[in-house]
């Protein structure tokens, strides 16, 4: 299964200033580029989590992985962005409550102005009717929230295709796309991101964007061929090569994939079942290794052989 969580961590992480640029120019312009720094909230937010009653405040608003805090200088004042990816088709707590939970527990542990934005991708999350949440009686206004809601779903996809950014490459194909625009559109996605010549690491990023939530049938990647045929032959050559090296990668992962499957398979035939720990060291290790190791494991007999093993290896 796709962990659609670390593909947009992985993201908003590598482009952060142009998914903010994508959807706030002119916050964008305030923003020292050189002072962005990615925090981590799931360590703290647990530790928070323990240390608080269970009562305090709803176990929902806590944190999730598909949370990202990012701090920034704005015109010299320290301030963060809190992007929440929601996925939740859940309505036991109203959306707009459930983000304002959130955003209290982000701004007691960090103690900085925090920019609220949550992303909807998917039509099955539950609809955010208002981007706010208030708390008002007879005599006053006790509470005033206020969000930013980007619901993906409901962009055009149009509007995007012609924005020199990464992340409207990335995201395009999971905004409103109707089914007869879909190869159409993984083709504008591809010449984006071609024409943007991005290196190596930053093209992996958002092509893993693309390939998973733009899946092609049979009948549409002929579609899309034939969308690439109207291209220039230089753009044509780039999104070729793409392609190549992406099927070229998926094949070599999937080899790496199952070498690491027997490994597993050996090992729990010599010596048992491994601790977590130890499966996660043989997990880390990179490909040649694996290939070393399968040899190697031939004449284990304990565990102490494996961990032995791991320590010559072991920089």
């Amino acid at each position: 299964m796709v962990d659609r969580d670390r593909l947009f961590k992985d993201l908003l992480k590598t482009f952060f200033l142009e998914f903010v640029d994508l959807f706030f120019p002119k916050i964008a312009v305030a923003i020292d580029p050189k002072s962005i720094r990615i925090l981590e909230t799931e360590g703290s937010q647990k530790k928070q989590e323990q240390e608080e009653p269970e009562a305090a405040l709803p176990s929902k608003a806590a944190a999730s992985s598909s949370d990202i805090l990012v701090q920034v200088q704005m015109r010299g004042q320290e301030s963060c962005f809190w992007v929440h990816l929601d996925q939740s088709t859940e309505a036991a707590i109203k959306s707009e409550r459930r983000v304002f939970h959130t955003f209290a527990r982000l701004d007691a542990q960090y103690n900085l102005p925090i920019y609220p934005i949550i992303l909807q991708f998917s039509e099955t999350s539950q609809p955010l009717d208002t981007n706010g949440y208030r708390v008002e009686f007879v005599d006053r206004r006790v509470l005033d929230f206020s969000f930013v809601a980007i619901q993906l779903h409901r962009l055009n996809w149009r509007d995007f295709s012609q924005r020199r950014n990464p992340v409207a490459a990335a995201l395009m194909p999971m905004m409103n796309v109707q089914t007869f625009d879909r190869p159409v559109v993984k083709a504008e996605c591809l010449r984006l991101l071609t024409n943007l010549r991005l290196d190596a690491k930053h093209v992996k990023v958002v092509s893993e964007f693309i390939e998973v939530f733009l899946k092609l049938s049979p009948a549409e990647e002929q579609m899309l061929q034939t969308e690439l045929e109207r291209m220039g032959l230089l753009e044509r050559e780039r999104i070729t090569n793409l392609l190549a090296n992406n099927t070229q990668e998926k094949q070599q992962q999937g080899a790496e994939r199952e070498a690491l499957t027997l490994v597993f398979r050996l090992l729990k035939r010599r010596i048992g079942e491994l601790n977590p720990e130890l499966e996660a060291q043989v997990r880390r290790l990179p490909v040649n290794q694996v290939e070393d190791l399968g040899e190697a494991l031939l004449d284990f007999n304990h565990e102490a052989d494996l961990k032995n093993w791991l320590q010559t290896k072991t920089p």
